[in-house]
C-alpha cells in the first residue's frame, strides 16, 4: 500500500494537471484488497481515476511520464517493495517504449470497468473494520 509520500506525490502531480490512472485488479486477496480499499475514497477525491481490471490477473507495474519516459518493474510503489524486498523498477528513456506501453496499457483499461465515487461502496461495519485492520497491517503482508 502506498505510504503518506506516495499519496502526497500523486496529489501534487493531481494539482499541477498531471492525470493520474490507475489500473488494479478487480479480485485480489481478502485481505490486500481490503487494505487497498482504504486509500479509493482518497485518490479518487484528489482527480486520480481509478479501474478495476476484469480480465484476469494483472500484476503489472507501469508508469508512463509525458510519453517520453517509461517506468516499469517489480515494485508495489510501497515501503514494503522499497525497503523489505529490495525490488526494483527500471527507468527506460525512450519515446517509442513509452509509446508500445501506453498501447497496452489502453488495452488494459479497455478490459477494466471505472471506480466512481458517486456511488459509495456499501460496505458493512464489520467490512469496514477488516479493511482498516488490513490497512494497519499492511507494512507487513
Amino acid at each position: 500500500m502506498p505510504d503518506a509520500d506516495i499519496i502526497m506525490a500523486i496529489k501534487a502531480a493531481l494539482v499541477r494537471g498531471v492525470r493520474v490512472r490507475l489500473v488494479t485488479r478487480h479480485v485480489v486477496s481478502i485481505i490486500v484488497g481490503a487494505a487497498s480499499r482504504t486509500y479509493y475514497g482518497e485518490l479518487l477525491e484528489a482527480g486520480v481515476h481509478i479501474y478495476l481490471y476484469n480480465k484476469g490477473v494483472l500484476h503489472a507495474k507501469l508508469m508512463i511520464i509525458d510519453g517520453e519516459i517509461a517506468e516499469t518493474g517489480s515494485s508495489n510503489v510501497d515501503l514494503r517493495s522499497y525497503r523489505l524486498n529490495y525490488e526494483v523498477c527500471e527507468v527506460v528513456y525512450s519515446s517509442e517504449v513509452a509509446r508500445k506501453l501506453a498501447e497496452q496499457f489502453e488495452h488494459d483499461l479497455a478490459d477494466s470497468i471505472p471506480l466512481r465515487m458517486e456511488v459509495p461502496p456499501q460496505r458493512t461495519h464489520l467490512q469496514r473494520i477488516l479493511d482498516q485492520t488490513a490497512c494497519l497491517l499492511s507494512p507487513i503482508i
